[in-house]
Order: structure tokens, then sequence, then C-alpha cells
């Protein structure tokens, strides 16, 4: 083994270039594996804080569905909470604000605390009120900074003063910390006849802090709501009333589905007396997003490994492949003087390990000097620091030796297929012809297996990701199989178009990059690794965003309007000079529970698969019919004629085409919902029509048309008396319009509706909120384009940065061909070639290979992008919308022009040799060192 390891450093230390780029590339993609890992390493650091946000330690909240303060849950849905078999405890919490008089630094004594008397000694401060969560839960809903938690009837027992608990963050703004006395005000109907109480701080608890209220008026109620904390007995000594409960903690077992749990549960919450479910605002989804943050990045770090393995794969492949085409006579003479063929392999393989162990090596060094240099250059903004530990060691390992080992496959078999006979035989180069056709044929074919697989074959649900990966790995591989083809087709299309251009002989370019095809495919590949995952990532996103940007069906804005107007008042809209008044409507708005699970959310919820709809009611006639109608609808089922006829005598609506595929119904059939505000009774409405409707989620998700959660079914159209009947509406939310001409001032409607208002309702006070906001239908467009157009570039960067170190790989080939062909271009200089001939030459070989690579990359991005999305509608959370196939030409013509520039650069250092090598230093040095 000594020797075979020492025949191994010997053969690499004779290319000193080509292995020292290969470390390099190794060492990058070792380095990028190191950058993503450590985030993970960071997160998990902090990952307790994640889990705490919003919930606590409850896994969910439960309260009324209509947010109002007046409703409570009602308490017999305890018991049912509690006999399944998921629920490991549920505890009641009451809500609300109590007034602070002022704090005390130091505690009254027993007599004078128990009166509400000042002992005259300690500073004083005016508080405002702080917002109280009353609980008698035996833990606290976070972790305990100090102090103790609540005790239920401990103070009263020991006659102490009452003690509450103070959060982390209010008790550091208002200067409070245990020991502290507080005075509550305390209302005129306590029983005990005191008007205030004073309470002592014995703890403080790590809550977060969640900013504002909802977005868009969704009410939230969880846990994290409360400032402060008291008993449930201490609670009742200050408001003296019976105990009612604002919302309902639950903890769910480790083992349960959450996601199931909540969806099977929802139907049963409505059916209470005061409609009930999960508190799922915005905020909370963004806690629960966050608290699964470590592992999206622990996911992203084991597919950057992926993408490491395979980059340091091609790299070492090709250097190694090029040592074994260079070596067979070597080999030969090897296997006729000293070695088995066994010993051959293992040559090979100890010089590809050697390879990825120094690369490892240097690109754990590279990494975490650059996580040093970003510590020091932003430690500020680094909130999690930077990780580097066992998992990034892990990984880091997995990718540079198991991207050596894969490597080292081939060209061992290679290696071992050479005969002691064959260091007599002459060299022959690869014939191109041989395999082209035959890869046409065979790449066709496993080209054809994904559009079979997604279009016309689709698997179930349960077998979908067997699907993807048959579906990936067969274009992957067809594209590979198909590389010889298209690398004669560069050849033979765009090498004498090149050679014009660049003003190089034809004929020294003719089959330039096929005399080697098999060298010329690596380095491509290896190229078109990086930018296929581009392309392949912006297809696919465009391509799922298409079904969520609004379409030219929605009018050009819409008025939120607080607290409401009536139908004879949102005419005063209509008449704004910048407003057409043809095309401007009311409408009432509730998002309704399903009275049955209809699109399955219990088993799978998805975008469109919720156990809920949007129900906007709406003048039928003004909306769908006429000449100039304010919703320029596509009908998939039905027509707009007898859908009219049918909403305006009541009760029938119109659905997205996608709800009566999720669904089954059809037109005829009826939908029954539960009015959030009338628990126990089901409004029924006929469908009476069915269509398209493109981007009406983010269309409401933008305008409050969602005022209970933030996800539902479909966007239901109804007639605007049944739907205001049915859900207690008497006032219009929201006016929907177009502009009277191209130059409407979007911030001028919006001031003039502010005024309808305030003449309607005066203006604000604290009884409520009195104001209109206008969301443009282009605002919304920009912001979700925007959006998306950001969150793919971030995803892109990975496959960006991994095209870069496959240009080492590269380099490496047109270095590898420039050295076999040293003395063929002493000869061409001998004959009249100048030396700024031949380096043309060798740029636009690299530009070739760099198109052969662009070819590849293209074809292969855009048909995982297209496949990809189709069967995602399948599985993603956002799927079910089956929208068109979209190619961002603008991207993919970036990278095409980035990928032809690297191949141009990777070619300049072997141009730049030969221009400075002399004929007869080329003529005599053809098998010296580059």
């Amino acid at each position: 083994m000594s020797k075979v390891l020492s025949l191994a450093i010997a053969f690499l230390r004779e290319r000193k270039a080509r292995t020292v780029l290969t470390i390099v590339a190794t060492a990058a993609a070792v380095s990028m594996v190191i950058w993503v890992t450590s985030s993970y390493e960071a997160l998990h650091k902090t990952y307790d804080e994640y889990a705490d946000l919003a919930l606590g330690r409850y896994e969910l909240a439960i309260a009324p569905i209509s947010g109002e303060p007046t409703d409570f849950v009602p308490a017999d849905s305890i018991g049912l909470l509690l006999d399944d078999p998921a629920v490991k405890a549920v505890d009641p919490m009451w809500a609300g604000r109590i007034p602070v008089l002022e704090l005390q630094d130091e505690p009254l004594p027993i007599d004078q605390a128990s009166r509400g008397m000042d002992s005259g000694s300690g500073s004083h401060r005016p508080l405002p009120s702080l917002m109280f969560i009353a609980t008698d839960a035996p833990q606290p809903p976070f972790e305990m900074a100090e102090g103790e938690w609540v005790q239920p009837d401990a103070d009263d027992a020991n006659g102490e003063t009452p003690r509450i608990v103070v959060r982390a963050d209010v008790a550091k703004r208002r200067g409070i910390a245990v020991g502290d006395t507080l005075t509550l005000e305390l209302p005129r109907r306590s029983q005990t006849g005191e008007t205030t109480l004073a309470v002592r701080v014995g703890g403080i608890v790590n809550g977060p802090t969640l900013f504002g209220a909802g977005g868009a008026g969704i009410p939230m109620l969880t846990p994290s709501s409360g400032e402060a904390f008291l008993s449930i007995s201490l609670l009742g000594r200050i408001t003296g009333e019976p105990f009612r409960i604002s919302l309902l903690g639950v903890s769910v077992a480790p083992e349960a589905d959450i996601t199931k749990f909540r969806f099977s549960w929802g139907p049963q919450l409505s059916g209470h007396s005061v409609p009930l479910q999960f508190q799922q605002a915005f905020e909370i989804e963004e806690a629960l997003d966050q608290a699964s943050a470590a592992q999206n990045v622990r996911m992203q770090s084991y597919a950057a490994t992926g993408v490491a393995m395979l980059v340091a794969m091609l790299v070492i492949f090709c250097s190694l492949s090029m040592g074994v085409t260079e070596r067979i006579r070597q080999y030969a003479i090897l296997r006729a003087v000293v070695l088995t063929r066994g010993q051959v392999g293992w040559l090979i393989v100890l010089e590809s390990l050697v390879l990825g162990s120094a690369g490892l090596v240097v690109g754990i060094g590279l990494g975490w000097g650059l996580l040093k240099l970003a510590e020091t250059l932003f430690g500020s903004l680094l909130y999690h620091g930077v990780g580097f530990g066992s998992f990034s060691l892990t990984l880091a390992t997995i990718a540079a030796v198991g991207g050596a080992l894969l490597a080292s496959i081939v060209p061992a078999y290679q290696a071992t297929r050479v005969k002691p006979v064959d260091a007599m035989a002459p060299r022959q180069s690869s014939n191109a012809a041989a395999v082209t056709w035959p890869s046409l044929i065979v790449g066709s074919l496993l080209l054809a297996i994904g559009p079979l697989l997604s279009f016309v074959f689709p698997p179930g649900e349960d077998r979908i990701w067997l699907a993807m990966a048959v579906s990936f790995a067969s274009i992957a591989i067809g594209f590979v199989v198909l590389a010889p083809c298209v690398v004669v087709f560069v050849d033979r299309l765009l090498g004498h178009l090149l050679a014009r251009v660049l003003g190089v002989d034809p004929k020294l370019l003719a089959s330039q990059v096929t005399s080697n095809i098999w060298r010329t495919v690596g380095a491509s590949i290896s190229m078109a690794f990086g930018l296929g995952l581009f392309v392949g990532i912006q297809v696919w996103g465009f391509t799922m965003l298409e079904a969520f940007v609004p379409g030219n069906w929605t009018p050009d804005a819409i008025a939120i309007v607080k607290p409401g107007l009536s139908p004879d008042q949102v005419a005063g809209i209509a008449a704004l000079p910048d407003v057409d008044e043809s095309r401007c409507l009311p409408l009432v708005v509730e998002q309704p529970r399903l009275v049955d699970d209809l699109t399955g959310s219990a088993a799978r919820p998805s975008v469109i698969r919720q156990d809920n709809v949007i129900m906007v009611g709406l003048d039928p006639q003004d909306a769908f019919a006429g000449e100039h109608p304010l919703l320029r609808l596509q009908w998939v089922a039905g027509n707009a004629e007898d859908a009219v006829a049918k909403m305006k005598l009541g009760h029938a609506c119109v659905v997205p085409d996608h709800f009566l595929e999720e669904t089954g119904l059809q037109i005829g059939d009826t939908l029954a919902v539960d009015p959030p505000r009338n628990a126990g009774v089901t409004a029924e409405y006929t469908i009476a029509g069915a269509v398209e409707l493109p981007g009406w989620h983010w269309q409401t998700k933008l305008t409050g048309l969602r005022p209970r959660t933030h996800r539902a079914a479909a966007l239901v159209f109804a007639d605007y008396d049944s739907v205001a009947t049915d859900f207690d509406l008497p006032v219009a939310s929201h006016a929907w319009f177009s502009y009277a001409n191209d130059s409407a001032d979007v911030e001028a409607i919006e001031t003039a509706i502010n005024g309808i208002v305030e003449t309607v309702h005066g203006r604000a006070s604290d009884d409520g909120e009195v104001s209109a906001k206008v969301v443009s239908i282009d605002s919304i467009r920009d912001r979700l384009l925007n959006g998306a157009r950001r969150w793919l570039w971030m995803i892109s960067v990975l496959p960006l940065v991994t095209l870069l170190i496959a240009c080492i790989g590269v380099l490496n080939v047109i270095l590898a061909s420039v050295r076999a062909r040293r003395w063929e271009f002493g000869v061409l200089r001998s004959i009249g070639f100048t030396s700024n001939e031949l380096a043309r030459a060798i740029l636009v070989e690299g530009l070739m290979i760099a198109m052969v690579a662009a070819v590849l990359s293209i074809g292969f991005g855009v048909l995982t992008g297209w496949c990809g999305a189709e069967l995602a509608q399948y599985v993603s959370f956002f799927g079910g919308l089956h929208p068109p196939m979209v190619i961002p030409w603008l991207p993919i013509f970036g990278g095409v022009i980035l990928v032809g520039v690297l191949g141009v650069l990777t070619a300049i250092w072997p141009a730049i040799t030969i221009r400075r090598s002399r004929p007869m230093s080329l003529l005599q040095s053809g098998r010296d060192l580059m």
C-alpha cells in the first residue's frame, strides 16, 4: 500500500499546476459547505428562543373567532379537548387590561398593603395599564428569568401581599424589579369595596415581544400578549366577577401531527356556542415559521453538501481522467513490471483521496477564515454569531471525501482496463461520430421520462417523491448522455462563426472541441451543473409565482374602510373624479368555516386546501354582466348571464375553478358554511359558476379580505344582501373600483375617501378606528414580484458560486488540452501561424466549451423547472393551481453571458502561456510541465 501511495503522490507532484487547481476547487466547495452549515450551528444555539416565540410551551392557542372582548371561550370546550389522546394539557386563561396607579420600590407593610395604603417611603412613578393574563397553570408559559411563578391561593393562605409576574421586556422598559410593589386600580364593582390593591412583583418571565396586533385587522391573543401574569383567585379579588376564559393554551403530545390536529379540530371549535379557532394570525404564523427556521437551514446545509460533493467530484474527475489519458503507457509499463490490476485501481483511488483530503484541510481553513472575517466586519449585525462545530465538520468531510471517492470510480475502472501491451500501441483519439447518434437516441429517450411522469402519467400523492426523483435523475442523466451530441453541434454550428468574428483561421478551429470529445464533455458538464441549477430555480420559481400574481381580471384598486360605509355612502367614492363611476362597488366580507372539510385540509393542508373560504358580497349585475363589468373574468363553468340571474335570487355563488377541482363539486351543488357570529346556524349557497382568479391570494392578503385567519381555500362571490344578512354585516367594509383615467392619483383618492369616512363617522376616537386605505393592484404586483425576485436570487447564489468553482475544473481541462498539443502548436508556429492567432484560438476553445455548457444548462434548467413546478402541485403547500410555464429570459440570458465570460477567462492563462512560448521551445517541450 505504501508503494502505491508513493506513486500516487509522485503522479500528483508531476502535474503541480493541475494538482493545485484541483485542491483549490475542492477547498472552495468545502468552504461553501462550512459557510452554509455555520448558519445552522449559530441558529442551533438559540433554537430554544425560536421555539418559545408567541406560544411559549404551548403548541397552540384557542380563542373566540370573533376577536370581540365580550366573547369568551365556553368552559365545556376544555373537557372535549382533554378527551383527545393527542392533548397533554389545556390551561384556561383570562386576558384584559388592569390600570396601574404607581410603582413603589419598597414593599408596603402587610397591614397597609392590604388596605391599599401608601407607606410614604420609596419612589412613585405613574404607569399606564398593563395587559394581564390570569391563569392557574402549574408552569409558566415561558422560562423564568428570576423569581417564582404565580402560585394559586398561596399568598392569601400566608397573609402576604399578592404576587404577580411581569414580562422581562416590560420590567426593563418600566424599571420594575422583583420585590417592587405595584398599586392596581380596582373597578367600582369590587366586592370588597376597595378602590386599590397593592401587589408585589414575585418574578420576571422571559416572554417574547410581538409588536402590533395583527395584520389587516386580524385579532391575535396568545400567552405572549400578556405583559403581566396573576392567579385566577387574585383576578377574582380584583374584578369581583366569576372567571371567564379568554383563551386556552393547548399542549400537544410530541408524537402528534399538529397540522392534522389543528385542521381536524377546526369544525368542532366553530360549533360551540361561541365559535372558536386556533390563533393563527400573521405574527403567530411568522413565529411558528421562525421556530422551524433552524430546520430549514439544516436542509439547506444538506443541499449545499450535496452540491459541493458533486462539484468536488466533477473537478477531481476531470483531473483524474486527464491523468489516466496521459499516462496510458505508464500504467501499461507498471502493469508489465510491478503492479497488479487491483493496485492500479487503488493508485487512482488514493490519488483521488489525497486531492480530496488536501482540499478538505485547505477548505476548513478557508471557511473558518471567512467566518472570522465576517464576524470581525459585521459582528454587530450577526445576532447568532458564527458557529463552527461537529455538524459543519462532518458535512464538509462528506463533501470532500465523498466527492473524491465518487470521482475515482470511472478513472479507476479505465486504468484497470489498461493492458501491458498498450505501452507499445499508439494513442487513439476519440471518434466523435461513433458516439453522436447513440447519445442522441438514448439521451432523448431519457429526457422524455420527466414530462411523461409529470404531465401524461402523474402519480398519486403517496408516490410523488419517487416520481420527482426518477424525473430529475432521468433528465440529468439524459443531458449527460446527450452532451457529446451537443459538443458536435456547437463545434460545427458556432466554430466557423466564432472564427470569423475573432479573426481566427477556421481551419485552425476545425474540430477543436471534438478532437478529445470526452474531455470537452467533462469540462462542459462541470460548468453546466451550476448554471443548470440556476436556470431550473428561475423557471420553477417564476412558474410557481405566476399563479399568485394578480391577473387582469381584478379592478385597479380597493379601499379598506373602517368602520364601514353603507352602499349609498360608497356612492360618494364612485363620484370622485379619478374613480370610474360605472366600475365601483361596495363589498361585505366574511371568512366562515366550511361545514364539511371539502378540500381535505385535515389530511394535507395547502394554500387552497383550507377549512374556510372568503365570502364577498357584491352587486352581481355590475360585477359580472354588462359591457364594462367590475370583474373581467374567464368563465370555466357556466356563464355570466346565468350566474347573475341565479345570484339575484339570493344564496348563489361563483367560485374559482381550482375549488371545484379540489372539492369535486359541480355547478348546482351546495356550499355550506358556518357564520362566525351565529354558531349553530348554517348558511348555504348554490354554486352558479366557476371562473379563473389568478392571484386572488395576494389580492386578499394585502387588502384585509381575510378577516379571520390568513389563509383560505377560495375567494367566493355572492350577492350583497345574502352575505350581509347571513353574516350580520350592516355596512360595507371595502369598496372595489377602477380608475377613471391612466393618470389617477392614488394618494388623492385615499385622502378623499378618508374625508368621506370622517364626514360619516367623525374623527378617530378611543371607541374605534376611523380611516380609509387604498391598495392599488399595481402596488400588490410590485410588492409580490420584487419580493419573489429577491428570494429567487438569494437561493440562486449557491448555483452561481458552484459555477465559479467549476471554472477551475474547466481551466484544468484547457491546460491539459494545451499541454497535449504543445508540439502541434510548435508546428503551426513554424508554418506561419502567429502567436496571437494561436492565443485567440485557445480563447475561442474556452468560449465554445462555455457555449456547450450553456446549451446543456438551458435545456436541463427549463425541463426540470417545468416538470418540477408541475409535480410540486401535488406536494407543495403552494401547489394545486397548475400555472402555465414561465421562462424568465432576462436572468437566463444573464447566466449565459456569465458562463461565456467565465469560459473566456479560464482560457486566458493557457492562451498567454502559448503566446509567450517560442516555436522551438514548443517543439522541444511538448511533454514538459506546464
